[in-house]
């Protein structure tokens, strides 16, 4: 199998982004088969959401048989009686809706900046995929009126606080729930209105809770694990943009290619190493700028001086930020395979609490809503994140001190030295947020306050982590892009021309936005916007290695 290919001369091609529109099939949500790339096609509005019919026959006849065990007054969690801590006490069955509907408002509690509507609709999309499965008791008409909002762009507002990751993120999917209800405040378009007015306005009817239909709605991971598929999709964009600026970085120090040979890494038994090694390799090929190792041996024999102590112009292994770039980034890839096949299986999973099955006795009370396993891959996900930054931000240092960079003027200064600063500033900005994300990568999934009468006495944090994700993301797409920067501006100085073509189509793109750094030309932060702005954008998309990170680790 291909897993990687180099921008748009790949012979093999695997595609590692959202690319359907709107007006192909829709993602149909059947329990089963979801993967973070529908999320995110779903999530960016690209794409429509069609419920599976046969799944809904299922979810019909659950609703019933909960309906009627409702009406018999069969003891079941959330049923017929409180919920959380309140567990012990009966509620009759003349309260079936207003129970659910109390749930809803006194949980809908959470405070802080809002989630965005790409977030809100990864969290809608992740509900859904786990209610259609058949098992929660909702009815037909609530799953309905869930992918109508999707489909007609009708946004939730969903403060970001509030979640302890188990039972469930019952804040945010709280929020989630109430415009179903005709409750709560949704967005359309720019302008953040009533539910009930925009119901209205859509003809859309708001549904009746029937037992135990407020409770399928929050009790579950899926705030945690749509934000974490989210994650996951941006965060193979940044390694693709990081893997880039280390080819780039490694043709700017005038490295060696011996430390990618194919044969020392098939000596390595991990597959991320051994596929970022490959990467490198064809990243670097037809550089003029890199040298092989043989080369390097040769220049060094030729200044050694008989038995003498000699020291050599040349150094046989280059330092680690060039010489490791496949031990460090092939961890990564590894990691976000692991925990792509972890969000994965949560998003096609039961996270409800209790779960329907065919007799009153036989109804699962368990803790599915439990979100530890989506808060370890968060933090799991954290801590790779954190690591690529890491590196791009030392291999920012090399290329800018002038006792490591080859010559080069300090700090790239296009100018005097001295009275030319360069990218001085620059380097500032991305060891602040290094250190910052030092912060970040520490792990919310072991910070477990108990709460609600000790009944959550371990809870997982799994949202504030996955919250972390897309902080770290921003953060390290700054710190890539100062290194960008920094490769760009040695690219002005060397020739772009020297570059390898895989590399020369981004420093290409780069020069018809912006010209390399004068300290008299602007200001600098100007100059950091534009180089990020572009390595972000679509444009410099299909310039970037393709690359596969699949869900498991066979």
């Amino acid at each position: 199998m291909c897993r990687f290919a180099i921008g748009r001369s790949a012979v093999c091609v695997v595609v590692d982004t959202p690319v359907r529109s709107s007006e192909e099939i829709p993602v149909l949500i059947r329990g089963e088969g979801l993967t973070i790339d529908d999320v995110a096609l779903v999530a960016g509005q690209q794409v429509l959401v069609e419920l599976d019919e046969d799944q809904m026959t299922m979810v019909e006849e659950t609703s019933r048989r909960i309906q009627k065990w409702g009406g018999e007054g069969q003891p079941i969690y959330g049923v017929n009686t409180g919920f959380g801590e309140m567990v012990f006490m009966n509620i009759p069955p003349r309260f079936e809706t207003e129970l659910q509907d109390n749930l809803l408002r006194t949980h809908a509690a959470g405070g802080g900046e809002l989630f965005t509507d790409e977030a809100v609709r990864a969290m809608q999309v992740s509900r859904l995929n786990c209610l259609i499965k058949g098992y929660s008791g909702i009815g037909t008409d609530t799953l309905r009126l869930m992918g109508e909002l999707l489909n007609r762009g009708i946004h939730p507002i969903v403060p970001q606080q509030g979640s302890l990751g188990a039972s469930g993120d019952l804040a945010p999917l709280a929020h989630l729930a109430l415009p179903l209800i005709a409750e709560g405040r949704v967005r359309k378009g720019a302008t953040i209105r009533p539910s009930a007015e925009v119901l209205a306005e859509e003809g859309l009817e708001p549904v009746r809770m029937g037992y135990k239909s407020g409770l399928a709605l929050i009790n579950g991971t899926s705030a945690m694990t749509g934000v974490s598929a989210l994650a996951l999709v941006r965060a193979r964009r940044l390694v693709r943009l990081a893997l880039w600026a280390s080819a780039a970085f490694i043709q700017v120090m005038g490295g060696s290619t011996g430390a990618f040979a194919e044969r020392g890494h098939a000596l390595k038994n991990h597959r991320g190493q051994s596929e970022v090694a490959g990467l490198i390799t064809r990243l670097l090929a037809g550089s003029d700028l890199t040298r092989e190792h043989a080369d390097v041996m040769a220049l060094i024999s030729a200044e050694a001086n008989g038995d003498t102590v000699t020291p050599v112009k040349d150094y046989l292994q280059n330092a680690y930020t060039l010489r490791c770039v496949p031990q460090i980034l092939g961890p990564v890839l590894d990691t976000m395979a692991y925990c792509r096949r972890l969000v994965e299986e949560e998003l096609n999973s039961c996270n409800d609490n209790p779960l329907i099955f065919d007799t009153p006795e036989t109804v699962f009370h368990g803790g599915h809503f439990h979100g530890q396993y989506m808060a370890m891959a968060s933090d799991f996900l954290n801590i790779a994140l954190t690591e690529v930054g890491v590196l791009a931000e030392r291999q920012l240092n090399r290329v800018l001190d002038p006792h490591l960079n080859k010559n080069f003027p300090a700090f790239l200064a296009l100018g005097d030295e001295g009275l030319y600063s360069g990218l001085q500033g620059s380097q500032y900005l991305a060891t602040s947020i290094a250190s910052e994300n030092l912060d970040l990568a520490a792990p919310a999934s072991v910070k477990s306050i108990p709460s609600n009468g000790q009944n959550q006495d371990v809870v997982s944090m799994g949202l504030i982590a996955a919250r972390k994700s897309l902080r770290l993301i921003d953060n390290v797409n700054t710190i890539v892009s100062v290194l960008v920067a920094a490769c760009y501006q040695a690219a002005t100085i060397t020739g772009i021309e020297r570059f390898s073509p895989p590399v020369r189509g981004l420093l290409e793109l780069l020069a018809t936005k912006v010209p390399g750094y004068r300290d008299d030309a602007g200001v600098a932060s100007d100059f950091l916007a534009t180089i990020r702005d572009t390595a972000l954008s679509e444009e410099a998309d299909a310039l970037l290695p393709v690359l596969d990170i699949p869900a498991d680790l066979s």
